[in-house]
């Protein structure tokens, strides 16, 4: 960490630990000037092998900076911004060929500890719409960006993932086999939704802890790291899995259709809602085996997500029935 914080340049340097995941995540300060640090070594057990990119590294991180820089200069998003190292790049190499990259500090309240109001709810909406709408309109300039894909393409990666969770104990035959059948319902929605529109860049990790309520009302999306090319239905899905009543769902995509004047149907929205959770348990499976929580969890999913997507009952309300 001390080498990583060398390479910026700053004075006296204060470091507070936040978090290990894909990557490790400090809280620093040094004088009057607060950044996060991310250092980009994963934990033991964490893995996006799925995606086989790995010896990408480098321009994975760039790519994913060029994006936020992209979304600053290009809407009225407030923005988290990557600092620049001492010798002009943003994404600094430490001696052990580390990645580590640097951001200015966002004060406020993550929207997961925040009085959450129905304003707020439809402002989450507008943000992601935003961001959609950026993307779709300059879809062209951003299609060779080197980022994650969330479609047909990593299914097979997971589904190798899942049946590797079984031979290990983390997951129970049975339960993998309810996996693998959403898997091949996801395969199939994302077939018919390839023929309706095209795949834009999303933020793929909307959970809130990655949005913060700024001190000025306003929603800072924040950790682009696993940013990548979907459909639109990704996000929704994603803040769905962290939004659980329909109420407030319903003013979420209100605040969403109030910038893009779209349908959204609930049975695209399933699937991503599905890959996030399949996502999880595909990428952390060797950790979870050990985990106390992860039985009892995992059996919910299959119940209340996994068996109603493969067999088509579904497990969100139809139609335009968040509409308020």
């Amino acid at each position: 960490m001390h080498q990583a914080l060398e390479l910026y340049g700053l004075k006296g340097p204060k470091a507070e630990f936040i978090r290990h995941n894909e990557n490790i995540t400090y809280k620093i300060i040094d004088i009057d000037k607060k950044y996060v640090l991310r250092i980009h070594k994963p934990c033991d057990g964490f893995s996006l092998g799925i995606f086989n990119i790995n010896d990408e590294r480098i321009k994975l991180i760039q790519s994913e900076l060029e994006i936020i820089l992209a979304l600053k200069n290009g809407t009225d998003l407030p923005m988290q911004m990557p600092i620049y190292g001492i010798n002009g790049k943003l994404v600094q190499i430490i001696s052990d060929n580390t990645p580590v990259i640097l951001l200015e500090w966002v004060e406020g309240q993550k929207l997961e500890d925040a009085n959450i109001t129905p304003e707020i709810l439809k402002n989450i909406g507008k943000l992601i719409a935003t961001m959609h709408e950026f993307f779709i309109q300059n879809a062209e300039k951003y299609k060779g960006c080197f980022r994650y894909n969330y479609d047909q393409t990593i299914i097979d990666s997971i589904q190798e993932n899942i049946k590797k969770a079984s031979k290990i104990g983390t997951i129970t035959q049975i339960q993998a086999q309810d996996i693998l059948s959403a898997l091949e319902e996801m395969h199939h929605r994302f077939d018919e939704l390839d023929s309706i529109e095209e795949k834009c860049i999303v933020h793929s990790d909307l959970s809130m802890s990655n949005l913060i309520l700024n001190d000025d009302g306003r929603i800072t999306p924040i950790d682009f790291s696993l940013c990548g090319y979907s459909h639109f239905y990704m996000d929704i899905g994603s803040i769905f899995g962290h939004i659980t009543d329909d109420e407030s769902r319903g003013y979420i995509l209100k605040g969403y259709r109030s910038i893009r004047d779209c349908e959204i149907e609930s049975y695209y929205i399933e699937p991503y809602f599905a890959l996030q959770v399949i996502l999880f348990i595909a990428c952390q499976y060797e950790r979870a085996k050990d985990w106390d929580w992860f039985s009892e969890v995992l059996e919910k999913w299959c119940n209340e997500i996994f068996k109603p997507l493969a067999n088509k009952t579904g497990f969100l309300r139809k139609g335009d029935a968040y509409e308020l």
